[in-house]
C-alpha cells in the first residue's frame, strides 16, 4: 500500500464487505451525532472522548494507565511511563486546533502532533522530524521498516489524497491514512500514538465526526492488543484481502466507538 496517490483510494470500496462496513460505521456515528442529548451535554461528552481515547492510545502502546490517573493527572508523573503520558495528552489537548492545518497541509501537522508528543522524550532536534535513519521504536513488534528514504515519499503520497477531494468515505481514508503511518513509523518514537490520533483527525475533517466525539481508541483497547496488531499486519501485507481486512477492522472501530460515546451520553 506505499503507492496510494490522489486517485488510487476509490478501487478500495470494491473490496469483499468495505462498503458495507463503512456504512455501518456511518450509521452508528449518525446515531450519535443525532442523540438529543447532545445539545446540553456535547463538551461534557467531549473531555471524556479525549480523556478515554488518551488512555486507550497509551495502552496500545504499553502504557496502561487507569482512566482515574488520567483525570486526576497522576498518570503524568516524572517517569518515562508518565512523560509518554503527559505527551499523548498533550497532543489529545490540541487535536481540535490541528484540523485547519491537516486540511491542508497534513505533513505540518503530523510534525506538530510530533512536537507535542515527544518533547520530554527524544532530543530536541528530533522534534517534529521523521527519522533520518532506520531505527524506529516498535512497541508492536511489527519489525518490518521502510527505509528512511522511503519515508518522505511515501508521506507526500499520503498528504495527497489526504488534502484532494474526497473519493472514498471518511472512514476508509481514515483507515488508510491511519494503516501507512503505522506501516512508515515516520518518527524514531511515537508513530502509533499519531497514527491513532490522526485518524481521528481525517474522521473529523471530512465531517464525519466533526467534534472528535467518538471514542476510536478506547473501542480500539477494548479489542486487544493481539486482534489490532493482526489487523495492521493485514494492512502491512499489502494484498487485497490484507487491506480489506485493516479497513474492516477500522471501521468496526469507529462504530464500536460511536456506540461507547452513545453509552457514556447516558451516563453524564
Amino acid at each position: 500500500m506505499s503507492s496510494k496517490g490522489a486517485g488510487g483510494l476509490a478501487p478500495l470500496m470494491d473490496l469483499p464487505d468495505v462498503r458495507e462496513a463503512s456504512d455501518k460505521a456511518r450509521t452508528r456515528v449518525d446515531e450519535l451525532l443525532w442523540n438529543r442529548a447532545l445539545a446540553s451535554k456535547a463538551q461534557d461528552l467531549a473531555k471524556e472522548t479525549s480523556v478515554r481515547c488518551a488512555q486507550g492510545s497509551a495502552a496500545i502502546e504499553g502504557i496502561d494507565v487507569a482512566v482515574a490517573a488520567w483525570n486526576s493527572g497522576d498518570a503524568f508523573d516524572d517517569s518515562p511511563i508518565g512523560h509518554a503520558a503527559a505527551g499523548i495528552w498533550r497532543m489529545e489537548k490540541d487535536l481540535r486546533t490541528l484540523l485547519p492545518i491537516w486540511s491542508t497541509a497534513p505533513t505540518q501537522a503530523l510534525a506538530r502532533m510530533h512536537s507535542l508528543l515527544a518533547r520530554d522524550i527524544v532530543p530536541e532536534d528530533q522534534l517534529g522530524r521523521p527519522r533520518a535513519d532506520n531505527e524506529a521504536d516498535d512497541p508492536l513488534r511489527l519489525k518490518a521498516l521502510p527505509d528512511a528514504n522511503s519515508v518522505k515519499l511515501r508521506l507526500s503520497a499520503m498528504a495527497g489524497f489526504a488534502s484532494s477531494e474526497p473519493e472514498v468515505p471518511a472512514v476508509v481514508e481514515a483507515a488508510v491514512v491511519h494503516g501507512e503511518l503505522l506501516a512508515l513509523r515516520p518518527f524514531s518514537w511515537g508513530s502509533g500514538p499519531i497514527a491513532r490520533a490522526a485518524f481521528r483527525l481525517v474522521l473529523a475533517h471530512r465531517g464525519l465526526d466533526p467534534d472528535l466525539l467518538v471514542m476510536t481508541d478506547a473501542a480500539i483497547n477494548s479489542h486487544g492488543r493481539n486482534a489490532y496488531v493482526s489487523a495492521v499486519r493485514d494492512y502491512l501485507s499489502s494484498t487485497p484481502e490484507g487491506v480489506g481486512k485493516w479497513i474492516k477492522f477500522c471501521c468496526e472501530a469507529t462504530a464500536v466507538g460511536a456506540r461507547m460515546s452513545n453509552e457514556e451520553l447516558g451516563n453524564l
